[in-house]
C-alpha cells in the first residue's frame, strides 16, 4: 500500500472525524437506503485545491467523502487493470498513479461500490448502502481491529435492540437475536439475573457465565441468581444488571475463545463487550425517554374448579359441585406488574472536549404482592484531546443505587404459590385474604391459615408480606483512560477502573411463620453488610505501521486486578417480645444452623503480561498471533503459580484475491485456535478449609487431599468461518463451525482416601461443538425499507472423559442433584445436561404395569434409568423490521429445538387433585391403565406427588414464541419544528406459538450450571404491553 492505513486508524478518534466515525457506528448498526456513488466536479470551498493538482505525469489525486461532505477514512481506491491500490488519510485524500480517463473502483464497508474514470483532480461522493460488518472494529482490551483482519466470530449489536423493548435487565433483550448465545431470564421476575451461556457448558464445578467489558475494562458481575434446589434460599439479582441500557451504545459478543484470549482466564466462556455512549461534538442535545411496560403471566399452570375437597381434608378429591364460597381461580392472586424507566441524557461538546450525563430511573412492581425492583443510575463522561491531539483523556463516573424486595423464583422456601396453588377449591379463598387476625393472648397480629403445612404452605398473603427480604445495593464505578501518541504509528494507553460495591440485606419473618422459618416463636431476622471491591488496571503499548504491501498492528502490554469480597452479619430466631426487627433482638444464646453468624471473606488477585500481533498483506491476507500469561492468586502455594494462554488466527478476503461474480460483493474466510482456562477457586489451595459446627458454633477444619499440584481448568478450541456479502451488499451471511475440549476439572474424587475427609483431582474432558450462522438482508425501494435477519445455532455437548479406567464403571459418575428421585448425572458418553431417574412402574414380563388394590405399583430403580437431556439442540431467532416515512414496526420470533423439562408442580397439582388434567380424568371416569382404567385419585396418589414417576412430567423443551413486537411513529418535523418527537408501542413474550410443556422452558430456577428444566412451583414468565415516548431537543 502507499498510505499509511494504520496511520488512519491511530486518528480515527481525531476531531475531524466525530462526525464521519458516528456515522460509521451507525451504519454498523443499522440499515441504510442503497444508492449509488456519484463523482461531483470540485465545487466546495474547503477542499484544497492546490494540493490537489496533478504535480506528476500518471499521479491522480482526490477527495472522499459522504453524502454529508465529511471525509471517508480508508477507503480502498484500485487502478483497474493494474496492481496500484491505495486508501484515503485521515482527510479523505487518496493518490494513486494512473492515467486520465483510466478505471478506477473505490469500495468501502458500508458503502455502495463507485467505479469512475480518473481526472487529474477529483472529488468523490459514496453513498451508503445496507446494514454491514463496521469496518473497524472494537475487540478485546479495547484494541481496535479491520473486520477483515478478523478470524474469530464477533457479532455486534446496536443499543437500540436493547431499548425497544425494555427489560428491568436488559441482558434479556439480547436473546434470540445473537447465535450461539443461550439467554435465560430468571423465573425471580423484575431483577431477576441472566443466565448467558456461549457455545455450550464446559465446566463443571465453575462458572459458564460470559465475562462482561465495559470500554474494553472486565467489570464485576456477582450473580446471585443461583439455586440448587427445592429447598434454596430465593435468588437476587447480578451485577451487570446495574447498567443503564440507555447508556450503551452498542453490544458485542465474542463468542470464541479465540477472541478473547487476551482476557485470560477470566473470559474462557466468552466476552459481552459493551461500548458505552460518550460525549458528541456540536451544540448541547438532550434526549428524554419514557417506556411503561404492564405484565401479567405468559405460561401458567392450567386448573381445575369444578371438584371439590372433602371436609376435614386439604386435597380436591370430593364432589362435583359448585362451592358455596364461588369460583376459585388462582391467578386472581398475581397483579399486573409494571416495569417504568426514565432517562434524560445531555451531550455537548468541542472538537477538543465533550461530555456526555445521564440520569435513569427504573421502578418495577412484580405480578406478586409486594415484590419490587427499583434503581437509579447517574453517568458521567467526558473526553479530552490536547497537546495536538496527542493526549486523548476519558474519565467517567457512575452510581448506581438499587434496591429489590421478595424476588422470588421457585422451590417451597417464601413461596407464595405453594398454598395458592393447592388451596382446597370447597373453601374460602376471601376469607384468608386477610392473611393475620389479631391474638389478644399474645397481643400481636398472628397468621390465619388452618390448612396443614405440607410442602411448607402458608398463606399465601403472609407469605407475601410478613416475609420480607430487602437488598439495598449502593454502587460507584470510576473509571479513566489515558492515551498519547507518540508517533502516527505508535502510541501508549493506560486505563485504570474502580468498582466498589456495598449491599445491605435484610431477613425479617413475623411471628406465627412456620417454625422450619422462624426457628422461634417471636419471629426470625438476619443481616449482613456485603463489600464488593474490584480495581483493575492495564497499561499498553500499540503499534500500527503499514510498510509498502505489508501491515503490522501491535500491542504489548500488563494488567492486573485485585478482588476483594467480605460479607458479614448474623441470623437467628428472635428474643421475647415478637417481631422486634434489630440485631440486639436475635437470641444469640440459642447457636444452631439456623442461629449463627453469617461470614465470607475472598481476595483475588491476578497479574498479567499480554501480547498481540496482527500480520496483514495487501489488505487481503491476515495473521494474528496473541498470548498472555497470568500470575492467579488461586494457584498461589502450588508449584504452578502461572499459566500461558496462546493464540492464532488467520483470515483471507477471497473478495480481494481474486474476480469474484458482480453478485458476490464481499467473501472472507477465517480461523483460529486458542487455549484459555479458568483457575481453581479462590482459597482452595490454602490448607485451611472450614465447615460450621452448629453444636459447638464453631468452625471446625476440614481436611482435603490435594493432587501434587493444581492446574488452571483448560479449554482448548478451534474456529473456522465464513463472511459473504451478495447483491449489492444487500445480502449478509456468515457461518462459523467450532470444537471446544474443556480438561483439568476440578471434582472431588467418587473414593475415600484414609485420613482426609475428601480428595481433589483434576481430570475429565467435556467437548462442545456446533454450528453458528446469521443471514440478514437490507434493501430500499424509495421510503420503505426492509431488514429481516435470522440467526441459528446449534450445540453438541458430550462428555467425553471424567474419571477414566481407573474408576470402576459405577462410581465413574457425577451427581449433581436435582429433585426428589430426579438427578442430573453426568457419565462418559453422555452430556452436562441429562437427567434420570430413580422411579419407574412396577411391569410384569409382558411389560404391562401391576396393579394392586386398585392403585399401580412402583419401584425404586438400584440403576437410575436415563430420561433425557435438558440441553436444547438448536435455538433460532427470525426477525423482521420495516421502515417506512416515520414509521418503524418490527418484531421478534424466537424458538427453541429440542431438550427436555420437567415440571414437579404438575405433579404435585395432579396429586392434590386441583391441576384441569385430573378433573378431565375424573370427568372421562378414570385414567387408562393396560386394559382398564384407574381412578383418577388412586392414579395420581401414585404417579404424582413430592416424589413423582418422572417419565409421566417430562416434556418436550420444544417451543416458538413472538418474543418481541413494536411499531414506533417519528412525528415530521411540520408538526413538532425542531423537536424529534417518537412514540410506540411495545410487547414482549406475545404469544406462544408452539409449547407442550405446563411452563415456559425459557424460564430458568437458577442461572447457575445445572438445575435446568426444573419446574418446582416456578413464578410464571410474563407477557408485557407498553408504549415508549422519546424526544430529542
Amino acid at each position: 500500500m502507499k498510505t499509511n492505513l494504520n496511520q488512519i486508524m491511530e486518528k480515527m478518534t481525531g476531531r475531524r472525524n466525530v462526525v464521519a466515525l458516528s456515522l460509521l457506528a451507525s451504519v454498523s448498526m443499522a440499515g441504510y437506503a442503497s444508492g449509488k456513488a456519484t463523482a461531483a466536479p470540485l465545487a466546495s470551498p474547503s477542499l484544497n485545491t492546490t494540493s490537489m493538482a496533478q504535480d506528476a505525469k500518471g499521479v491522480v489525486k482526490g477527495t472522499v467523502v459522504d453524502k454529508s461532505g465529511e471525509p471517508l477514512i480508508g477507503v480502498s481506491v484500485k487502478a483497474v487493470g493494474t496492481k496500484e491500490v491505495t486508501v484515503t488519510d485521515i482527510d479523505g485524500n487518496f493518490q494513486i498513479k494512473a492515467n486520465p480517463g483510466q478505471e478506477l473502483e473505490l469500495s468501502y464497508m458500508g458503502y455502495a461500490p463507485l467505479k469512475v474514470k480518473a481526472k487529474a483532480v477529483m472529488s468523490l461522493t459514496m453513498q451508503e448502502d445496507t446494514q454491514v460488518l463496521g469496518d473497524v472494529v472494537v475487540t478485546a482490551l479495547g484494541i481496535k481491529r479491520s473486520e477483515k483482519a478478523l478470524s474469530y466470530n464477533v457479532q455486534k449489536m446496536g443499543g437500540e435492540n436493547l431499548n425497544e423493548v425494555k427489560n428491568a435487565n436488559f441482558m434479556n433483550s439480547l436473546s434470540g437475536k445473537v447465535a450461539g448465545v443461550n439467554i435465560n431470564a430468571s423465573s425471580a421476575g423484575m431483577g431477576g439475573a441472566t443466565r448467558v451461556v456461549m457455545r455450550g457448558p464446559k465446566s463443571i464445578n465453575q462458572s459458564n457465565q460470559a465475562l462482561y467489558v465495559i470500554d474494553g475494562v472486565p467489570v464485576s458481575n456477582r450473580n446471585s441468581g443461583e439455586t440448587g434446589s427445592i429447598y434454596s434460599s430465593q435468588p437476587a439479582g447480578e451485577g451487570i444488571s446495574d447498567l443503564n441500557p440507555e447508556d450503551i451504545e452498542s453490544i458485542s459478543v465474542l463468542s470464541g475463545p479465540a477472541a478473547a484470549a487476551l482476557y485470560g482466564s477470566a473470559a474462557a466462556q466468552g466476552v459481552i463487550m459493551i461500548t458505552t455512549k460518550r460525549g458528541k461534538e456540536g451544540k448541547v442535545s438532550v434526549q428524554i425517554s419514557h417506556s411503561s411496560q404492564f405484565s401479567r403471566p405468559f405460561v401458567s399452570p392450567k386448573f381445575q374448579n369444578s371438584y371439590l375437597n372433602r371436609p376435614g381434608e386439604v386435597k380436591s378429591w370430593g364432589e362435583k359441585a359448585e362451592s358455596q364460597f364461588g369460583s376459585y381461580d388462582p391467578m386472581d392472586f398475581f397483579n399486573t406488574g409494571s416495569n417504568i424507566q426514565n432517562n434524560v441524557a445531555v451531550t455537548a461538546g468541542s472538537d477538543k472536549n465533550q461530555t456526555y450525563i445521564s440520569l435513569g430511573t427504573t421502578n418495577a412492581d412484580g405480578i406478586i404482592t409486594n415484590s419490587a425492583y427499583d434503581r437509579y443510575n447517574v453517568t458521567f463522561r467526558n473526553t479530552t484531546s490536547m497537546l495536538n491531539d496527542k493526549l486523548q483523556l476519558d474519565f467517567s463516573f457512575n452510581y448506581i443505587k438499587e434496591k429489590d424486595q421478595n424476588l422470588m423464583a421457585q422451590g417451597q422456601y417464601f413461596n407464595p404459590l405453594v398454598g395458592l396453588y393447592l388451596f382446597p377449591r370447597g373453601e374460602s379463598f376471601d376469607a384468608i385474604r386477610t392473611f393475620e387476625v389479631w391474638d389478644a393472648s399474645r397481643s400481636i397480629y398472628v397468621q390465619n391459615w388452618n390448612f396443614g403445612d405440607d410442602y411448607k404452605m402458608q398463606n399465601p398473603y403472609w407469605v407475601a408480606k410478613r416475609m420480607n427480604r430487602t437488598n439495598n445495593r449502593n454502587r460507584y464505578m470510576v473509571s479513566g483512560s489515558a492515551k498519547y501518541k507518540i508517533f502516527d504509528w505508535l502510541d501508549v494507553t493506560g486505563r485504570m477502573r474502580w468498582d466498589d460495591t456495598n449491599t445491605f440485606a435484610q431477613d425479617k419473618r413475623y411471628a406465627s411463620t412456620i417454625n422450619i422459618f422462624s426457628h422461634s416463636d417471636y419471629g426470625f431476622y438476619a443481616y449482613n453488610n456485603a463489600f464488593d471491591r474490584n480495581l483493575y488496571g492495564d497499561l499498553m503499548v500499540n503499534v500500527n505501521k503499514t510498510l509498502g504491501n505489508y501491515s503490522i498492528g501491535a500491542n504489548v502490554g500488563t494488567s492486573m486486578s485485585r478482588t476483594h469480597y467480605r460479607q458479614q452479619g448474623y441470623q437467628g430466631g428472635l428474643k421475647a417480645p415478637s417481631n422486634i426487627f434489630t440485631p440486639n433482638a436475635i437470641d444469640y444464646g440459642q447457636v444452631t444452623n439456623d442461629n449463627r453468624p453469617v461470614y465470607a471473606e475472598n481476595k483475588h488477585n491476578i497479574n498479567s503480561v499480554f501480547a498481540n500481533v496482527e500480520l496483514g498483506w495487501r489488505s487481503m491476507l491476515y495473521l494474528t498471533l496473541t498470548g498472555r500469561n497470568d500470575w492467579d492468586s488461586a494457584l498461589s502455594g502450588t508449584p504452578h503459580e502461572s499459566f500461558f494462554y496462546p493464540s492464532v488466527g488467520m483470515s483471507a478476503v477471497i473478495s480481494e484475491m481474486m474476480k469474484m461474480p458482480e453478485w458476490i460483493n464481499y467473501l472472507k474466510v477465517r480461523g483460529s485456535w486458542a487455549s484459555v482456562g479458568t483457575a481453581i477457586p479462590t482459597n482452595l489451595s490454602s490448607g485451611a478449609r472450614y465447615e460450621y459446627d452448629p453444636t459447638s458454633g464453631k468452625y471446625n477444619t476440614v481436611t482435603y487431599k490435594f493432587p501434587d499440584t493444581f492446574y488452571p481448568e483448560r479449554t482448548n478450541s478451534w474456529e473456522a468461518g465464513l463472511t459473504a456479502r451478495f447483491l449489492n451488499n444487500a445480502l449478509t451471511f456468515d457461518v462459523t463451525l467450532y470444537q471446544s475440549n474443556t480438561k483439568k476439572q476440578l471434582v472431588t474424587a467418587p473414593y475415600q482416601v484414609e485420613g482426609y475427609s475428601s480428595a481433589y483431582v483434576q481430570t475429565g474432558n467435556i467437548r462442545n461443538r456446533g454450528i453458528e450462522l446469521s443471514l440478514g438482508y437490507n434493501k430500499t425501494w424509495g421510503d420503505f425499507t426492509w431488514n429481516p435477519t435470522f440467526t441459528f445455532s446449534a450445540n453438541e455437548n458430550k462428555v467425553i472423559k471424567l474419571f477414566g479406567s481407573d474408576v470402576e464403571d459405577s462410581k465413574n459418575l457425577i451427581s449433581k442433584g436435582g429433585l426428589e428421585g430426579l438427578s442430573t448425572i453426568l457419565r462418559e458418553g453422555g452430556s452436562m445436561g441429562d437427567m434420570y431417574t430413580y422411579v419407574d412402574f412396577e411391569r410384569d414380563a409382558e411389560g404391562n404395569i401391576l396393579i394392586s388394590d386398585g392403585k399401580i405399583k412402583r419401584k425404586t430403580l438400584s440403576n437410575p434409568k436415563f430420561l433425557g437431556s435438558v440441553l436444547p439442540k438448536a435455538n433460532l431467532g427470525f426477525s423482521n423490521e420495516f421502515a417506512w416515512k416515520g414509521i418503524n414496526f418490527g418484531f421478534l420470533i424466537t424458538a427453541r429445538l429440542g431438550g427436555i423439562v420437567m415440571s414437579q408442580t404438575q405433579a404435585i397439582l395432579d396429586n392434590y387433585g386441583v391441576s384441569e388434567a385430573s378433573a378431565i380424568a375424573r370427568d372421562n371416569g378414570g385414567i387408562p391403565v393396560n386394559l382398564g382404567k384407574i381412578s383418577a385419585e388412586n392414579y395420581y396418589s401414585v404417579v404424582g406427588g413430592s416424589n413423582p414417576i418422572w417419565s409421566e412430567y417430562m416434556y418436550s423443551g420444544t417451543n416458538v414464541r413472538v418474543q418481541e413486537a413494536h411499531i414506533s411513529y417519528t412525528l415530521p418535523r411540520t408538526l413538532v419544528g425542531k423537536l424529534g418527537v417518537t412514540l410506540g408501542l411495545t410487547a414482549s413474550n406475545l404469544f406462544m406459538i408452539y409449547n407442550k410443556a405446563p411452563f415456559d422452558p425459557e424460564s430458568t430456577a437458577s442461572t447457575g450450571t445445572f438445575y435446568q428444566g426444573l419446574d418446582y412451583f416456578m413464578q410464571p414468565s410474563l407477557r408485557s404491553l407498553g408504549f415508549s415516548v422519546k424526544v430529542n431537543f
